[in-house]
């Protein structure tokens, strides 16, 4: 691969890694947000939760069972997600560290 291969592959996977760290730091903004930790981590991570598991021990039918799970697998599919987004993002930090590091030593070399 020649060197202008190398740099430009670093250069995209650098504007990728810039892209995660991006969405992780709106991500972070987000928990920092008043109304968000009201509304999304204090009252559907929490209470709607333990209200999902209290409806699912009572009496219903089959049907209002499986709807249950199903809101109660949201609640933990975007928990997920949001840790997902953050450790990608920390991933990326490294990730463009390290291409930023190759691309200096790429270029050093050239020079000489």
């Amino acid at each position: 691969m020649s060197t202008e291969e190398e740099l430009n592959q670093l250069d995209a996977s650098m504007a990728e890694a810039k892209h995660f760290i991006d969405i992780k730091n709106s991500c972070v903004k987000l928990h920092r947000n008043r109304d968000f930790k009201k509304v999304i981590l204090d009252y559907y991570f929490k209470e709607e939760a333990a209200r999902l598991v209290m409806a699912k021990s009572s009496n219903l039918s089959e049907e209002q069972k499986k709807l249950i799970d199903n809101m109660m697998y949201g609640v933990g599919a975007l928990s997920n997600f949001f840790d997902s987004v953050l450790q990608r993002g920390v991933q990326a930090e490294q990730a463009l560290r390290d291409d930023e590091e190759a691309k200096t030593a790429i270029l050093q070399e050239d020079l000489e």
